[in-house]
Protein backbone atom coordinates (compact mmCIF):
# COMPACT_ATOMS: atom_id res chain seq x y z
CA UNK A 1 0.00 0.00 0.00
CA UNK A 2 3.28 2.25 -0.12
CA UNK A 3 3.62 3.13 3.38
CA UNK A 4 6.08 5.77 4.14
CA UNK A 5 9.10 5.01 6.50
CA UNK A 6 8.35 7.61 9.11
CA UNK A 7 4.71 6.57 9.53
CA UNK A 8 7.04 2.79 10.62
CA UNK A 9 9.00 4.77 13.25
CA UNK A 10 9.26 3.68 16.34
CA UNK A 11 8.98 7.42 17.71
CA UNK A 12 8.24 11.12 16.32
CA UNK A 13 9.20 14.07 17.57
CA UNK A 14 6.59 16.89 16.31
CA UNK A 15 8.43 20.51 15.45
CA UNK A 16 6.93 22.59 18.35
CA UNK A 17 6.56 26.07 16.60
CA UNK A 18 4.08 24.43 14.30
CA UNK A 19 1.65 23.98 17.07
CA UNK A 20 2.07 26.45 19.48
CA UNK A 21 2.67 29.44 17.64
CA UNK A 22 -0.34 29.14 15.54
CA UNK A 23 -1.85 32.73 14.47
CA UNK A 24 -5.13 30.79 15.35
CA UNK A 25 -4.35 29.76 19.28
CA UNK A 26 -7.00 32.16 20.32
CA UNK A 27 -9.72 30.70 19.26
CA UNK A 28 -8.12 27.13 20.75
CA UNK A 29 -6.87 28.63 24.33
CA UNK A 30 -6.93 25.09 25.56
CA UNK A 31 -4.05 23.84 23.49
CA UNK A 32 -2.80 20.00 24.35
CA UNK A 33 -1.81 20.72 27.98
CA UNK A 34 -4.83 18.47 29.58
CA UNK A 35 -3.58 15.41 28.15
CA UNK A 36 0.17 15.53 30.07
CA UNK A 37 -1.89 16.81 33.60
CA UNK A 38 -1.87 13.82 36.58
CA UNK A 39 0.29 10.59 35.96
CA UNK A 40 -1.07 8.31 33.41
CA UNK A 41 -0.84 4.82 31.94
CA UNK A 42 1.54 5.75 29.34
CA UNK A 43 4.35 6.65 31.69
CA UNK A 44 4.03 3.43 33.59
CA UNK A 45 3.94 1.52 31.02
CA UNK A 46 5.74 2.44 27.53
CA UNK A 47 5.92 -1.26 26.09
CA UNK A 48 2.56 -1.64 24.69
CA UNK A 49 1.65 0.66 21.57
CA UNK A 50 -1.90 1.47 21.69
CA UNK A 51 -3.28 2.26 17.92
CA UNK A 52 -7.02 3.86 17.63
CA UNK A 53 -9.15 3.48 14.52
CA UNK A 54 -11.63 5.69 13.98
CA UNK A 55 -14.45 4.99 11.53
CA UNK A 56 -16.41 7.49 9.30
CA UNK A 57 -19.89 8.52 9.47
CA UNK A 58 -20.56 12.14 8.79
CA UNK A 59 -21.45 14.52 11.29
CA UNK A 60 -22.15 11.42 13.50
CA UNK A 61 -18.25 11.18 13.54
CA UNK A 62 -18.47 13.63 16.07
CA UNK A 63 -19.01 11.06 18.64
CA UNK A 64 -15.10 9.99 17.96
CA UNK A 65 -14.85 13.55 20.28
CA UNK A 66 -16.64 11.61 23.28
CA UNK A 67 -14.14 8.41 23.23
CA UNK A 68 -11.35 10.62 23.20
CA UNK A 69 -12.67 12.82 25.73
CA UNK A 70 -12.31 9.36 27.86
CA UNK A 71 -9.41 8.34 27.14
CA UNK A 72 -7.88 11.38 27.89
CA UNK A 73 -9.75 11.38 31.96
CA UNK A 74 -8.50 7.66 32.05
CA UNK A 75 -5.12 9.13 30.80
CA UNK A 76 -4.95 6.19 28.37
CA UNK A 77 -2.32 6.77 25.59
CA UNK A 78 -2.17 7.08 21.90
CA UNK A 79 0.70 5.96 20.08
CA UNK A 80 -0.93 5.71 16.76
CA UNK A 81 -4.58 6.99 14.72
CA UNK A 82 -6.13 6.07 11.58
CA UNK A 83 -9.11 7.41 10.22
CA UNK A 84 -11.94 7.00 7.21
CA UNK A 85 -13.92 10.42 6.50
CA UNK A 86 -14.57 12.15 9.31
CA UNK A 87 -13.36 9.94 11.65
CA UNK A 88 -9.97 11.07 9.85
CA UNK A 89 -10.58 14.82 10.37
CA UNK A 90 -11.24 14.04 14.16
CA UNK A 91 -8.08 11.64 14.14
CA UNK A 92 -6.30 14.35 11.80
CA UNK A 93 -6.77 17.15 14.53
CA UNK A 94 -5.55 14.60 17.61
CA UNK A 95 -2.52 13.93 16.06
CA UNK A 96 -1.98 17.75 15.64
CA UNK A 97 -2.23 18.10 19.19
CA UNK A 98 -5.41 19.08 19.28
CA UNK A 99 -6.94 18.14 22.65
CA UNK A 100 -10.33 16.54 22.58
CA UNK A 101 -12.41 19.62 24.28
CA UNK A 102 -10.99 22.10 21.87
CA UNK A 103 -12.03 19.68 18.92
CA UNK A 104 -15.37 19.79 20.27
CA UNK A 105 -15.03 23.41 20.55
CA UNK A 106 -14.40 23.21 16.65
CA UNK A 107 -17.55 21.07 15.72
CA UNK A 108 -19.62 23.57 17.76
CA UNK A 109 -18.50 26.31 15.66
CA UNK A 110 -19.17 24.66 12.35
CA UNK A 111 -22.59 25.87 10.39
CA UNK A 112 -24.01 25.19 7.39
CA UNK A 113 -22.09 28.56 5.95
CA UNK A 114 -19.11 27.97 7.10
CA UNK A 115 -18.89 24.97 4.88
CA UNK A 116 -21.48 25.09 1.79
CA UNK A 117 -19.83 26.56 -1.57
CA UNK A 118 -20.55 25.71 -4.70
CA UNK A 119 -18.27 22.85 -6.50
CA UNK A 120 -17.32 24.44 -9.38
CA UNK A 121 -16.36 21.25 -11.26
CA UNK A 122 -19.74 20.15 -10.96
CA UNK A 123 -18.33 16.65 -10.21
CA UNK A 124 -20.34 16.98 -6.19
CA UNK A 125 -22.65 19.16 -4.84
CA UNK A 126 -20.69 21.16 -2.63
CA UNK A 127 -16.69 22.46 -3.55
CA UNK A 128 -13.97 22.09 -0.92
CA UNK A 129 -12.40 25.14 -0.71
CA UNK A 130 -14.46 26.97 2.71
CA UNK A 131 -13.73 23.17 3.83
CA UNK A 132 -10.24 23.51 3.45
CA UNK A 133 -9.91 26.59 5.46
CA UNK A 134 -11.39 25.41 8.30
CA UNK A 135 -9.65 22.09 8.00
CA UNK A 136 -6.09 24.43 7.57
CA UNK A 137 -7.28 26.68 10.23
CA UNK A 138 -8.21 24.09 13.13
CA UNK A 139 -4.76 22.13 12.77
CA UNK A 140 -3.06 25.19 13.47
CA UNK A 141 -1.73 25.52 9.40
CA UNK A 142 -0.45 23.26 6.37
CA UNK A 143 1.51 20.89 8.48
CA UNK A 144 3.03 17.85 7.13
CA UNK A 145 2.54 14.48 8.49
CA UNK A 146 6.09 14.07 9.58
CA UNK A 147 4.86 17.12 11.99
CA UNK A 148 2.03 15.59 13.79
CA UNK A 149 2.50 14.47 17.30
CA UNK A 150 1.13 10.85 17.09
CA UNK A 151 2.23 8.82 13.64
CA UNK A 152 -1.50 9.13 11.57
CA UNK A 153 -2.99 7.19 8.59
CA UNK A 154 -5.74 8.52 6.12
CA UNK A 155 -7.44 6.08 4.02
CA UNK A 156 -8.78 6.95 0.91
CA UNK A 157 -9.96 5.15 -2.43
CA UNK A 158 -8.56 5.14 -5.91
CA UNK A 159 -11.71 6.06 -8.28
CA UNK A 160 -9.67 5.02 -11.56
CA UNK A 161 -7.98 1.73 -9.85
CA UNK A 162 -10.15 1.33 -7.42
CA UNK A 163 -8.17 0.32 -4.46
CA UNK A 164 -7.29 1.52 -1.07
CA UNK A 165 -4.85 4.52 -0.75
CA UNK A 166 -3.11 5.04 2.72
CA UNK A 167 -1.81 8.82 2.98
CA UNK A 168 0.36 8.96 5.51
CA UNK A 169 3.16 11.45 3.99
CA UNK A 170 2.64 15.32 2.23
CA UNK A 171 -0.12 17.69 3.30
CA UNK A 172 -2.23 16.63 6.51
CA UNK A 173 -4.90 18.93 4.48
CA UNK A 174 -4.76 17.31 1.81
CA UNK A 175 -4.67 14.03 3.04
CA UNK A 176 -8.42 15.31 4.90
CA UNK A 177 -9.67 16.36 2.02
CA UNK A 178 -9.40 13.13 -0.12
CA UNK A 179 -10.65 10.87 2.99
CA UNK A 180 -13.78 12.64 3.38
CA UNK A 181 -14.54 13.26 -0.54
CA UNK A 182 -17.75 11.88 -0.20
CA UNK A 183 -19.45 11.32 -3.52
CA UNK A 184 -21.84 12.93 -4.79
CA UNK A 185 -21.71 15.04 -1.64
CA UNK A 186 -17.95 16.25 -2.69
CA UNK A 187 -16.05 16.24 -5.49
CA UNK A 188 -13.05 13.65 -5.63
CA UNK A 189 -9.82 14.81 -4.80
CA UNK A 190 -7.03 15.01 -6.67
CA UNK A 191 -3.82 13.87 -4.94
CA UNK A 192 -0.56 13.66 -6.71
CA UNK A 193 -1.38 11.20 -9.69
CA UNK A 194 -4.57 9.46 -8.03
CA UNK A 195 -7.94 10.61 -8.54
CA UNK A 196 -9.44 9.89 -5.02
CA UNK A 197 -12.86 9.76 -3.02
CA UNK A 198 -13.69 8.69 0.55
CA UNK A 199 -12.14 5.91 2.19
CA UNK A 200 -15.53 4.20 3.41
CA UNK A 201 -16.28 3.60 0.13
CA UNK A 202 -14.04 0.44 1.01
CA UNK A 203 -12.39 0.91 4.40
CA UNK A 204 -15.16 2.46 6.98
CA UNK A 205 -12.99 1.42 9.62
CA UNK A 206 -9.54 1.27 9.10
CA UNK A 207 -8.56 -0.77 12.41
CA UNK A 208 -6.14 -3.15 9.82
CA UNK A 209 -3.88 -0.01 8.72
CA UNK A 210 -3.03 1.52 12.15
CA UNK A 211 -1.97 -2.12 13.17
CA UNK A 212 0.00 -1.79 10.16
CA UNK A 213 2.00 1.67 11.44
CA UNK A 214 2.63 -0.82 14.32
CA UNK A 215 0.38 -0.44 17.11
CA UNK A 216 0.97 -3.91 19.26
CA UNK A 217 -3.06 -3.21 20.61
CA UNK A 218 -6.19 -2.30 18.20
CA UNK A 219 -9.04 0.07 19.43
CA UNK A 220 -12.00 0.27 16.60
CA UNK A 221 -14.22 2.82 17.52
CA UNK A 222 -17.40 2.52 14.96
CA UNK A 223 -20.11 4.95 14.61
CA UNK A 224 -23.29 3.32 13.75
CA UNK A 225 -26.29 4.44 12.73
CA UNK A 226 -29.12 2.40 14.03
CA UNK A 227 -31.37 1.82 10.95
CA UNK A 228 -35.27 1.91 11.11
CA UNK A 229 -38.23 1.24 9.19
CA UNK A 230 -37.86 3.76 5.53
CA UNK A 231 -39.62 6.74 6.25
CA UNK A 232 -39.99 10.08 3.87
CA UNK A 233 -38.21 13.01 5.50
CA UNK A 234 -40.42 16.11 5.87
CA UNK A 235 -39.41 19.74 5.30
CA UNK A 236 -36.50 20.70 7.66
CA UNK A 237 -37.01 23.59 10.04
CA UNK A 238 -34.61 26.12 10.96
CA UNK A 239 -34.48 30.10 11.05
CA UNK A 240 -32.66 32.45 9.61
CA UNK A 241 -30.12 32.09 6.98
CA UNK A 242 -29.30 29.07 7.64
CA UNK A 243 -33.04 27.69 8.07
CA UNK A 244 -33.59 28.94 4.03
CA UNK A 245 -30.29 27.20 3.04
CA UNK A 246 -31.60 23.57 4.67
CA UNK A 247 -34.77 24.59 3.01
CA UNK A 248 -34.07 25.68 -0.47
CA UNK A 249 -31.73 22.48 -0.58
CA UNK A 250 -34.48 20.54 0.39
CA UNK A 251 -37.15 22.47 -2.35
CA UNK A 252 -33.89 21.31 -5.18
CA UNK A 253 -34.62 17.70 -4.25
CA UNK A 254 -31.32 17.73 -3.09
CA UNK A 255 -32.11 16.71 0.47
CA UNK A 256 -34.07 13.70 -0.58
CA UNK A 257 -31.47 11.99 -2.98
CA UNK A 258 -28.95 12.64 0.25
CA UNK A 259 -31.54 10.48 2.34
CA UNK A 260 -31.40 8.17 -0.37
CA UNK A 261 -27.45 8.05 -0.53
CA UNK A 262 -27.13 7.93 3.43
CA UNK A 263 -29.27 5.02 3.75
CA UNK A 264 -27.26 3.43 1.18
CA UNK A 265 -23.90 4.14 2.02
CA UNK A 266 -24.94 2.82 6.18
CA UNK A 267 -25.62 -0.35 5.23
CA UNK A 268 -22.74 -0.65 2.83
CA UNK A 269 -20.66 0.04 5.51
CA UNK A 270 -22.34 -2.20 7.93
CA UNK A 271 -21.37 -5.13 5.69
CA UNK A 272 -18.14 -4.00 4.94
CA UNK A 273 -17.02 -3.93 8.75
CA UNK A 274 -18.64 -7.09 9.36
CA UNK A 275 -16.38 -9.13 6.37
CA UNK A 276 -12.87 -7.14 8.06
CA UNK A 277 -14.14 -8.34 11.72
CA UNK A 278 -14.04 -11.60 10.38
CA UNK A 279 -10.62 -11.80 8.84
CA UNK A 280 -8.50 -10.07 11.80
CA UNK A 281 -10.67 -7.97 14.46
CA UNK A 282 -9.34 -5.31 16.33
CA UNK A 283 -7.99 -5.99 20.08
CA UNK A 284 -11.39 -3.94 21.36
CA UNK A 285 -14.41 -2.64 19.49
CA UNK A 286 -16.60 0.13 20.80
CA UNK A 287 -19.65 0.85 18.74
CA UNK A 288 -21.60 4.14 19.56
CA UNK A 289 -25.25 3.55 18.05
CA UNK A 290 -26.72 7.01 16.74
CA UNK A 291 -30.42 6.73 15.81
CA UNK A 292 -31.75 10.16 14.14
CA UNK A 293 -28.66 11.89 13.80
CA UNK A 294 -27.78 12.19 9.67
CA UNK A 295 -24.79 12.64 7.69
CA UNK A 296 -24.84 16.40 7.69
CA UNK A 297 -26.68 17.25 11.10
CA UNK A 298 -24.24 19.28 12.30
CA UNK A 299 -26.24 20.90 15.60
CA UNK A 300 -26.28 17.70 16.59
CA UNK A 301 -22.82 17.42 18.41
CA UNK A 302 -24.30 17.57 22.27
CA UNK A 303 -25.71 14.57 21.11
CA UNK A 304 -22.99 12.64 19.40
CA UNK A 305 -20.36 13.67 21.91
CA UNK A 306 -22.35 12.30 24.81
CA UNK A 307 -22.90 9.02 22.97
CA UNK A 308 -19.28 8.49 22.46
CA UNK A 309 -18.56 9.52 26.02
CA UNK A 310 -21.29 6.76 27.12
CA UNK A 311 -19.85 3.76 24.55
CA UNK A 312 -16.46 4.35 26.08
CA UNK A 313 -17.36 4.56 29.77
CA UNK A 314 -18.96 0.90 29.22
CA UNK A 315 -15.53 -0.15 28.30
CA UNK A 316 -13.28 1.83 30.48
CA UNK A 317 -12.40 -1.49 32.09
CA UNK A 318 -11.13 -2.93 28.87
CA UNK A 319 -9.62 0.47 27.65
CA UNK A 320 -7.30 0.08 31.09
CA UNK A 321 -6.58 -3.64 30.60
CA UNK A 322 -5.78 -3.14 26.81
CA UNK A 323 -2.85 -0.72 28.32
CA UNK A 324 -1.77 -2.77 31.18
CA UNK A 325 -1.00 -6.07 29.20
CA UNK A 326 2.09 -7.18 28.16
CA UNK A 327 3.22 -6.74 25.28
CA UNK A 328 3.13 -8.97 22.02
CA UNK A 329 6.01 -11.75 21.53
CA UNK A 330 7.75 -10.56 18.19
CA UNK A 331 6.80 -14.19 16.80
CA UNK A 332 3.36 -13.67 17.63
CA UNK A 333 3.50 -10.32 15.73
CA UNK A 334 4.52 -11.60 13.10
CA UNK A 335 1.95 -14.48 12.74
CA UNK A 336 -0.10 -12.08 13.10
CA UNK A 337 0.81 -10.57 9.63
CA UNK A 338 0.98 -13.85 8.10
CA UNK A 339 -2.80 -14.99 9.31
CA UNK A 340 -4.05 -11.48 7.81
CA UNK A 341 -2.17 -11.66 4.19
CA UNK A 342 -3.35 -14.86 4.26
CA UNK A 343 -7.52 -14.24 4.95
CA UNK A 344 -7.14 -11.63 2.69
Amino acid sequence: MGWCETCKRSSRHCRKDAIHTSPHQARFPLLTQARSNGPSISRRKMTVQIGVALSGGGARGTAHIGVLKVLEEAHVPIHRLAGTSMGGVVAACYAAGRSAEEIEQFARSLRLLDIVQRDVTGQGLIGIGKIARQIREVLGGDLTFDQLRIPLALVAVDLNAGEQVVICEGSVVEGVLATMALPPVFPPFRWRDRLLVDGGVLNPLPFDVVRELGADRVMAVQVQHVLSDWQDIEPPQGHGVEGVIRLLLFRARWTPMLHVSERSLDIMSHKLVEQRLQNAPPDLMIEIPLEGVGLFDLDAVDTCVEAGQEAARQHLADLIALCDGPPPRPWSRWWRTVRRRLCG
